[in-house]
């Protein structure tokens, strides 16, 4: 899996993670009768480019009046750990396992300057995103803003977020010496009758539970300070051909919430032109891809594993709609990862389907056959589980082959691997910082020039991209919709 060759031009999607947050000092200090903290273990605040959209109003609505999530409090173990040990306790309400000490290896905390909020952000974005939620930067400035964020993180999504405050203004740090002295902790509960937000500061002088009002804790805050957790609304986006029958490709995606399944025309793909092709269920299913027309009906059709049972079903695309479904895979699905249509490489006149294996990393192609798939042919031996969102793409290499892109995740480098009779040859590099990208969906043509498209959400905006298409790659991106987190 070596790279050769010159590289293909595409603008990095996120420059702005590459920004390093303001202010951030640490030097640890004593802890005494009146504790001396960390000199500014971390400051959280955010680029403005990196900002979340506010909580929707019917979101918020929806919380109940009280909630609180259990929670086994942690003690950061040095004077300068509080946002790895905040993010390890965020992350344990997601059901992650992962210590204090290993996020702080992963975000580059140190004693001298501690951890900045753009440091954290993409490493716990790693855990969440997987599971249908991102962590983004957002204010709570106000009660009611504090309020309405912390019960929708804690009432809603039964998450717990991190907030940046600074720690000598904290009621329990009274005469705490310092000024701005960044800190972390985590909210996981609330009462909006009292107007108290409940939380856990891992400084063990002073820290562990307090109940505090959601006034003070706002008046606390760093600007920009809180890591609020969203949910995704577009999980196992997938493009599937021309449904609606105008011309243009369109693209299906699941509401996380609900189940429900939406058809999204193009080349808008306006949420308020989506069109309802699926009542419930959708949740319980994974791994969504559009393959092409196995059903040879003329239309394209969409390929789906349950999580249950590892069960591979087609879905035969209609018009507006999809029909009966078909087993196509009696078991073993939800062993693999990051299905997708690729085209013909098999040269048998059927698109053909790509995964990796999740528990050794091989990639595996399956030749597509008449409503069903052949006998799988391994195409890559090993290193696939260090790559996520692989992607079928058009032939951008110039070699007459459908063509694969894929991201690392260690580094979030976007690669483009030419596809090959039955392989895939060298890959090439496209571009660098789409590790905070996800649903990348190789699409109809959006921009009206003819290529097809690649469209991608940031996952702690909620914004959706379009990047067009080019004879060898893509073009910078350019804001398509937002709203993608809620």
């Amino acid at each position: 899996m070596n790279s050769s060759g010159r590289r293909l031009p595409l603008a990095a999607p996120v420059a702005a993670l590459a920004l390093a947050a303001a202010g951030v000092v640490g030097t640890a200090g004593t802890a005494d009768a009146a504790p001396r903290p960390p000199r500014g273990d971390a400051v959280v605040q955010a680029a403005p480019s990196l900002m979340a959209p506010k909580v929707a109003a019917s979101a918020a609505a929806a919380a109940p009046a009280s909630a609180k999530l259990s929670l086994t409090g942690q003690y950061q173990n040095t004077n300068y750990k509080c946002v790895p040990t905040s993010a390890s306790m965020s992350l344990s309400t997601f059901g992650v396992s992962v210590s204090q000490d290993t996020l702080a290896a992963k975000m580059g905390t140190t004693a001298s300057k501690g951890t900045s909020g753009n440091q954290a952000l993409p490493v716990m974005n790693g855990y969440a995103d997987p599971l249908g939620y991102s962590y983004g930067f957002a204010g709570a400035s106000t009660a009611s803003t504090m309020m309405a964020q912390v019960s929708y993180d804690v009432g809603v999504l039964k998450r717990a977020p991190v907030l940046g405050v600074w720690m000598e203004k904290l009621p329990w740090n009274a005469g705490m010496s310092g000024s701005k002295v960044g800190h972390a902790i985590l909210a996981y509960g609330y009462s909006t009758s009292a107007g108290t937000i409940t939380v856990w500061d891992p400084w063990k002088p002073t820290g562990g539970s307090h109940t505090i009002s959601a006034a003070k804790l706002a008046a606390d805050m760093q600007p920009s300070g809180m890591f609020k957790v969203t949910g995704h609304t577009d999980a196992d986006l997938a493009s599937v051909g021309d449904l609606t029958g105008d011309g243009t490709a369109d693209l299906a995606g699941v509401d996380r919430a609900t189940g429900k399944l939406w058809l999204y025309p193009g080349p808008k793909l306006a949420a308020a032109d989506r069109r309802l092709i699926g009542t419930g269920g959708w949740n319980g299913m994974t791994e969504l891809t559009g393959i092409g027309d196995l059903t040879g009906d003329g239309k394209a059709d969409l390929i789906a594993a349950q999580k249950s049972d590892g069960t591979l079903w087609l879905y035969p695309g209609g018009t507006n709609a999809l029909g009966t479904r078909i087993k196509i895979g009696t078991g073993g699905w939800n062993g693999m990862k990051d299905l997708t249509g690729i085209g013909d490489l098999t040269g048998d006149g059927k698109p053909d389907l790509i995964a990796a294996k999740k528990s050794d990393g091989t990639l595996w192609l399956y030749p597509g056959a008449s409503k069903a798939l052949g006998s799988r042919i391994k195409i890559g031996n090993s290193g696939w589980n260090g790559m996520t969102k692989l992607v079928g793409v058009r032939d951008i290499t110039g070699d007459g082959k459908p063509d694969m892109i894929a991201v690392r995740i260690s580094d979030g480098t976007l690669w483009v691997y030419p596809g090959a009779s039955k392989a895939l040859g060298t890959r090439k590099e496209l571009g660098s910082g789409w590790g905070g990208i996800r649903s990348l969906t190789y699409t109809g043509d959006i921009t009206g020039d003819g290529v097809a498209d690649l469209i991608g959400v940031q996952s702690n905006t909620g914004v959706m991209y379009v990047y067009a298409g080019r004879s060898t790659g893509f073009a910078a991106r350019v804001q398509l919709t937002s709203g993608w987190n809620g």
